[in-house]
């Protein structure tokens, strides 16, 4: 949630307009910080902190980054953002550009994320039988085809999902979680 200001500084008219000026351009920062922290995650943050996550952390991030960036979205279109947002301007604030680059950003971000959220959902009851614990590698063989072809579909169909990174992704979540069935599935020290 962006916090607002005070409702008695955004509806007053008795604040001083620079009293006004400086409590709303500290909401602004605030904003731009949150928003930039949500819009520099990275599906692929918990690889490179050294953990082995499955491919149903992918799908679980989408499905996180789009609710996240649906919400600011929102936040960013209520009367009250809008009514800081047209005061600063009318002030000739210097926050209000860089502020107006980073609503973009949002918009562009987030439909990237429902997108790739909408496409990854498609693999979900793979992902989660390949997660089940309860095949035998024999017929966890046969769950291959048709993640690759799901796979294969979404890179074909996807805006945004059509990257080798993004890919790169997905196939070493899914070779994660191969490892990690065989080796509830080989005997051994």
């Amino acid at each position: 949630m962006l916090p607002l200001p005070p409702a008695e500084v955004t509806q007053s008219e008795k604040t001083l307009s620079k009293e006004k000026s400086q409590v709303l351009e500290t909401a602004i920062i605030h904003w731009t910080k949150q928003i930039k922290n949500v819009l520099k995650m990275d599906p692929e943050n918990a690889l490179k902190n050294g953990n082995n996550p499955g491919p149903l952390a992918e799908i679980d991030f989408w499905e996180k980054q789009a609710l996240n960036l649906d919400s600011i979205y929102d936040q960013l279109n209520t009367e009250r953002i809008k009514k800081v947002l047209k005061f600063l301007e009318q002030n000739k604030s210097t926050f209000i550009s860089p502020f107006s680059k980073l609503q973009k950003e949002v918009q562009i971000a987030r439909l990237e994320a429902n997108e790739n959220k909408k496409y990854l959902q498609t693999l979900r009851d793979l992902f989660e039988s390949l997660n089940s614990g309860t095949l035998e590698l024999a017929e966890m063989q046969e769950l291959f085809i048709p993640i690759m072809h799901t796979i294969l579909m979404i890179y074909t169909y996807s805006s945004h999902y059509n990257t080798t990174p993004r890919l790169v992704v997905l196939i070493r979540e899914i070779c994660n979680e191969i490892i990690k069935q065989c080796r509830g599935q080989v005997s051994g020290p």
